[in-house]
């Protein structure tokens, strides 16, 4: 049935064009049957529903001129929400002070991509842990990663922690995030339910720390004390992966506090982005090792970006000052407080 419906979409009346957009029309095609092959037979049918919702003017399938649309906005309780169309991207943003914050991204055209380079960054993760069962996400955004790892490691139990239920929303209807039985959300504060899930026993071999509000991450969610309990929750042979952003005075500061709760540190990317993975292992893999692991990897899942290269992005030195003080409950440095918005 799908590659029936993919066939029939090759032969629609398109509007007429010159030759060189005929075969730009075609290329977007190839890709959209690539990204619709992608999600497998159980996900055609909702990944259709997902491209309907799109703006028709701005419709990679049809060609459409490639200025961003709005097609959904809306203020929580927690952010100002929008959707946008452009050139087969679709974006989440949180608006804040007249400026749009790229929160998500998701390529319509092959649901797969990446458009946001720090989701390749986070995928470093699977090196160091290559074989998790259980697997925690804080922060949702559009699912944008959570629906690939659902793609490739389906075997997986997937725990969601977003705050904001409008997102959540937004995530399903227009980004393709699907709530599974092995994908459960909870609509709570962060630091509230883990705490939750600490006494309960709950234990995980992946943890994505990846929880912004309009440019930052919330302060409770940057302490040592925060940590310690994200700590209690790994396995032994668990891993912490954290989305980070250079560049402000609060970085030096994330970066000694994750160093001074997991002995284990390991940083990928240098602009925009840097990912940040910790562990308690007593006995860290090496960069070779780490290799050798993606090199495996990359042969039996398939992933669509390449694990190896993304390994060997792995900084060589610290880009941070290592000696300082750090983020606790009781203590917010000034100069950390002045890098956040106010409300």
């Amino acid at each position: 049935m799908a590659n029936r419906m993919l066939h029939d979409s090759a032969n629609l009346e398109l509007p007429s064009s010159t030759r060189r957009d005929r075969e730009a029309i075609r290329r977007r095609l190839l890709f959209w049957r690539k990204g619709l092959l992608a999600v497998g037979r159980h996900g055609l049918i909702f990944w259709l529903l997902v491209l309907s919702v799109s703006s028709p003017l701005s419709s990679p399938l049809l060609g459409g001129p490639p200025e961003a649309s709005i097609i959904f906005e809306a203020e929580s309780p927690y952010h100002y929400v929008r959707v946008v169309d452009g050139g087969g991207i679709r974006r989440m943003q949180f608006r804040r002070s007249g400026q749009d914050f790229e929160e998500s991204a998701i390529n319509l055209r092959n649901p797969l991509d990446f458009p946001l380079h720090y989701y390749e960054l986070m995928m470093a993760g699977f090196a160091h842990q290559p074989a998790p069962k259980r697997i925690l996400f804080v922060g949702l955004g559009g699912g944008t990663l959570c629906r690939v790892i659902q793609h490739y490691y389906p075997e997986t139990q997937l725990d969601v922690i977003e705050l904001d239920p409008v997102v959540v929303d937004v995530a399903k209807k227009y980004f393709g995030f699907l709530e599974t039985a092995r994908t459960k959300i909870y609509n709570r504060d962060a630091r509230v339910q883990i705490r939750q899930f600490s006494r309960q026993g709950n234990k995980y071999d992946l943890i994505f720390l990846d929880a912004f509000r309009g440019g930052y991450i919330p302060y409770h969610l940057t302490t040592k004390e925060f940590l310690e309990l994200v700590r209690s929750l790994l396995e032994s042979d668990g891993v912490v992966v954290s989305n980070l952003q250079p560049g402000f005075a609060s970085y030096h500061y994330q970066r000694r506090t994750l160093a001074s709760v997991f002995p284990n540190q390991w940083a990928y990317g240098e602009f925009g982005n840097v990912i940040v993975i910790t562990s308690m292992e007593k006995s860290p893999p090496s960069r070779d090792q780490l290799l050798r692991r993606a090199e495996r990897l990359q042969q039996e899942r398939q992933f669509n970006v390449f694990l190896p290269g993304i390994i060997e992005r792995m900084q060589s030195e610290r880009d941070y000052q290592e000696h300082g003080p750090i983020l606790t409950d009781d203590f917010a440095p000034t100069d950390v407080l002045r890098s956040i918005p106010q409300e």
